[in-house]
């Protein structure tokens, strides 16, 4: 009976740590995730399309966070995810699923490992809108 105490009592106690470290990551992570300039800002957006002709696109605005320009503007159409905004169309053009594309999102020319929804900006900033084939 002892032991079957003990057990419960060092589950409840590793529940309490577990969510106590995962608030404290949340926090963490709040605090120190990157934030966009605050005020007017110029961001520019280079568009490459399969057929591969360009557009570029240029933006003034309050916003802190690219995916809010991006769908504000009517650039891009997108589902929102797990993940955040998973872009679908940019520029009139539609990923094609048959053919595995996705619009890659790069800033200076290096991938951008978040969506574009937490992609911070800040004046000057360019970023591009790549159709890619294969994963």
């Amino acid at each position: 009976m002892h032991e079957q105490k003990r057990s419960s009592k060092g589950l409840i106690i590793g529940l309490i740590i577990l969510v106590a470290a995962c608030i404290a990551g949340l926090f963490l992570y709040q605090t120190w995730m990157p934030k966009g300039a605050k005020g007017t800002k110029t961001v520019m957006v280079k568009v490459s399309h399969s057929d591969q002709s360009t557009n570029e696109f240029k933006y003034q605005t309050e916003e802190a966070y690219l995916g809010e320009v991006l769908k504000n503007e009517g650039l891009v159409e997108g589902e929102d995810g797990p993940y955040g905004l998973f872009i679908t169309s940019v520029d009139n053009e539609k990923a094609d699923d048959s053919k595995q594309q996705w619009w890659c999102l790069t800033k200076g020319g290096e991938q951008v490992n978040t969506s574009a929804d937490q992609t911070p900006i800040e004046d000057g900033d360019v970023f591009e809108l790549t159709l890619t084939e294969g994963y």
